[in-house]
């Protein structure tokens, strides 16, 4: 019994884990804070001030992968990626639609996708 317990937690330390164990996306009333948990590039490490979001794009990752947020702010060409999968990642999207950078209609619209569209707010177009 115990070898097979011992080969059943081997498999499991081998199983990739899952973005939420990987990537965490934490908030309060003023600025985002996207942090690596374990093995991402640290270049994953962002914060923003939420007074600074000029545009939001959901990218749909498909079947097989996490969707992205991809924030665009004031005076930067760089946009911040958020996996909506990590860690927090569900409340960040609500409260993008509860400040207005996203509007519900948007994100439903978005999170029905599977074919690797993106969604973005305002849309380019829009003055």
């Amino acid at each position: 019994m115990s070898f097979l317990r011992g080969l059943y937690e081997w498999w499991l330390s081998k199983r990739p884990k899952s973005y939420s164990q990987l990537l965490e996306v934490e908030f309060d009333d003023s600025e985002v804070r996207v942090r690596v948990l374990e093995r991402l590039d640290p270049e994953w490490n962002q914060s923003f001030r939420w007074a600074d979001v000029v545009r939001v794009c959901f990218q749909d990752g498909g079947l097989y992968s996490s969707d992205v947020i991809l924030v665009q702010l004031k005076d930067c060409e760089k946009r911040v990626a958020v996996l909506s999968e990590a860690k927090g990642g569900n409340e960040f999207c609500g409260a993008l639609t509860e400040r207005g950078l996203f509007p519900e209609e948007v994100w439903r619209k978005a999170i029905g996708e599977t074919g690797g569209a993106i969604h973005c707010w305002p849309p380019q177009n829009a003055s």
